[in-house]
């Protein structure tokens, strides 16, 4: 066993019992100065006061996290629940929908108890947000849908999957029929009839479940014509739920994320479903 020289051991006990008794000396100082909020008051008598408002928060309550996280660390996560906020500012594609889907899991994985998605998009996959919207329904959490700006083709499913939904002034939503087909070749040909068939079929079955039972349904008809769904119609219809002035409302979890994508190739129309 290899024996500590008495006399450093000494030494080194009284430095520690020097430390501590200095340190707490310090820290009773700063208790009492920011005893009385606000103002300077006298501490033990071992120099000037310190104002509550000049100490830091995170000296203030040792052991306090920064209101700030610091760069590159994880957002703090918060475990009491509250509502996770996703801004989606991009076209509908395979890789949008993959990310929006998968920052809506990880708020609810991490506490989350509701999600709102602020639309921004000209649409694009209806295979994409079909993924998408089936896997929302999969979230044992409420989904709140805002539409802020006009949104188009397959991005209005998207605002329909919302159990609550909500249009900003000035946005629409915009219909059309679904184009784009390739080459239709006779052994092709009825496979991709089909295929339309059972898109169209879907794409309708999400708009009428967005609207009430009764509603005028020939506002939806974009079989002859391209349509576009302002607010007072959208309400009408049953396609909102509530006035946007109630989002303000509500605890929010955690840090908000964007999901974008680089600005596509300049376009005359919105782009098409598939």
């Amino acid at each position: 066993m290899i024996g500590i020289p008495t006399r450093s051991f000494l030494l080194a006990c009284t430095l520690l019992s020097s430390f501590a008794m200095a340190f707490g000396d310090s820290a009773s100082a700063q208790g009492d100065a920011i005893s009385s909020p606000g103002t300077a008051s006298p501490g033990n008598g071992e120099g000037p006061a310190i104002a509550k408002s000049m100490v830091p928060a995170t000296m203030a309550m040792p052991g306090a996290m920064s209101p700030f996280p610091c760069p590159g660390c994880p957002p703090v996560i918060n475990r009491n629940g509250g509502m996770a906020i996703i801004n989606f500012v991009a076209p509908v594609t395979s890789k949008t929908m993959a990310e929006l889907v998968r920052n809506a899991q990880n708020a609810v994985i991490g506490g989350a108890d509701s999600i709102r998605i602020n639309i921004s998009s000209g649409g694009g996959s209806v295979y994409a947000m079909q993924f998408a919207v089936n896997v929302l329904k999969t979230l044992a959490v409420p989904i709140e849908t805002v539409a802020m700006s006009q949104i188009a083709s397959a991005a209005v499913a998207l605002y329909c999957a919302g159990d609550t939904r909500y249009m900003a002034n000035g946005a629409g939503l915009y219909l059309h029929q679904q184009t784009g087909y390739h080459e239709i070749q006779d052994k092709t040909a009825a496979a991709i009839v089909r295929e339309y068939t059972l898109n169209k079929r879907w794409y309708d079955g999400i708009l009428y479940a967005c609207t009430h039972e009764h509603a005028d349904h020939t506002m939806l008809d974009y079989s002859a014509r391209d349509v576009v769904i302002d607010e007072d119609q959208a309400t009408a219809l049953g396609m909102t739920t509530g006035s946007i002035g109630d989002l303000a409302k509500g605890k929010i979890w955690g840090l908000a994320v964007n999901v974008t994508a680089p600005a596509p190739p300049h376009q005359m129309s919105y782009p098409p479903y598939r």
